[in-house]
């Protein structure tokens, strides 16, 4: 989570919504996959957008395809699921499997940057923190997909803060575990007291004192710049992504590196850091806290409740893989969340520096990761 915040707060400059040559759209038509794009508006009037691929040519069995729904992780975007490409690529394998792939893209990232009359160079469109990807943006994602789909329900592959979005949802509406299948969380932030980053301590009294504003912000110059670099040779700076994130992985697919860095970051709040930070502090999973006197006009109480984790209760267990040597998402606090849930199923990855994105760019992330993730959904989406 904290990986890309810290590399990219030290190098930004300029800034442009949609900049950059490589965005979804062109990743996805470069697989010779088809790609759509839609467009959804949420209650509080953020216009978000989501992918689609829709099918794949080696699918060949007729009929309704199952409802898989993406949600990434702070600084991320859709495409952070697709750099791997169709081999190692999840959407892609889910595809050639016949599911109906959808990623998700939170508001402030470089794709849902619009609102209905708030500026994004204004602080006043940056008033969000995580809580607010759940109640409300992934809400009107699962109401759009399924709408459109005819489907009742959608299953839901989440990395880190695509997580976090999913526990929030469910624990505050809980209306919606009826329109969620499955859940698979990849080394989910929730319980946050053993997070032992760097981000947590160089960024702490930048990210503390600062306004609801704009944070890492996706940048054109920067997308162009940090490619060469690393093509150059000089993977001595790639490599501080790993090393500033916790320790550094034996497991990561650095082939990935020069897009990587062209996509990403792709924007955040200054909140969504501080809300996690404040988790940290306080060793709970709990909403933003504003401080007493204003937590007692918007709560009625001196401090933020805690989510009611066990209203999260989709059709069916929810799946968590975590790891042992992630210090971005510690093992202990996820085995503290998998206790307060009311039904899961605990995935444990014991390999030696595997870290937080190595379940997405792990060298064997096909075999270790997405095989399994697979076969979860292919049992419930039978029945």
């Amino acid at each position: 989570m904290w990986l890309i915040l810290i590399f990219y707060g030290c190098l930004a400059v300029g800034t442009e919504a949609q900049s950059g040559k490589i965005t979804a759209v062109s990743i996805i038509k470069g697989h010779n996959y088809p790609v759509e794009s839609h467009y959804t508006r949420t209650r509080d009037d953020y216009i978000l957008q989501a992918f689609r691929i829709p099918n794949s040519a080696s699918c060949r069995r007729p009929g309704t395809k199952p409802v898989v729904l993406f949600l990434h992780g702070m600084t991320a975007s859709a495409d952070t699921f697709l750099l791997n490409g169709p081999k190692d690529g999840l959407p892609y394998m889910l595809a050639d499997a016949c599911y109906d792939v959808w990623l998700a893209n939170f508001r402030g990232t470089r794709y849902s940057r619009l609102h209905a009359y708030l500026n994004p160079n204004k602080n006043e469109f940056w008033r969000f923190s995580f809580h607010e990807l759940g109640v409300e943006d992934l809400a009107t994602f699962i109401d759009y997909i399924l709408q459109l789909t005819n489907e009742k329900t959608v299953n839901v592959v989440a990395h880190s803060q695509g997580c976090t979005t999913f526990l929030v949802l469910l624990s505050m509406r809980p209306e919606y575990n009826e329109k969620v299948k499955t859940a698979i969380l990849m080394a989910p932030a929730a319980f946050m007291e053993h997070t032992s980053t760097l981000g947590q301590t160089v960024f702490r009294p930048y990210i503390m004192v600062s306004p609801d504003s704009e944070f890492l912000q996706h940048s054109k110059l920067r997308s162009h710049i940090m490619p060469t670099v690393c093509r150059l040779g000089s993977w001595s700076v790639c490599n501080l992504y790993l090393f500033l994130n916790g320790r550094p992985s034996s497991h990561f697919n650095t082939s990935v590196y020069p897009s990587l860095l062209a996509t990403h970051p792709a924007g955040i709040s200054t909140r969504q850091p501080r809300h996690f930070i404040q988790l940290t502090d306080s060793g709970k999973f709990r909403q933003y806290d504003y401080g007493r006197v204003k937590n007692l006009i918007v709560y009625g109480q001196k401090s933020p409740p805690d989510y009611k984790l066990y209203n999260v209760q989709p059709l069916s267990p929810v799946h968590i893989f975590y790891s042992d040597d992630d210090s971005s998402v510690n093992a202990t606090d996820v085995r503290f969340l998998g206790s307060k849930l009311t039904s899961v199923v605990m995935n444990r990855i014991t390999k030696p520096t595997w870290h937080h994105l190595d379940f997405i760019f792990a060298i064997t992330v096909a075999q270790d990761i997405n095989k399994p993730i697979i076969q979860i959904l292919d049992k419930f989406s039978s029945k």
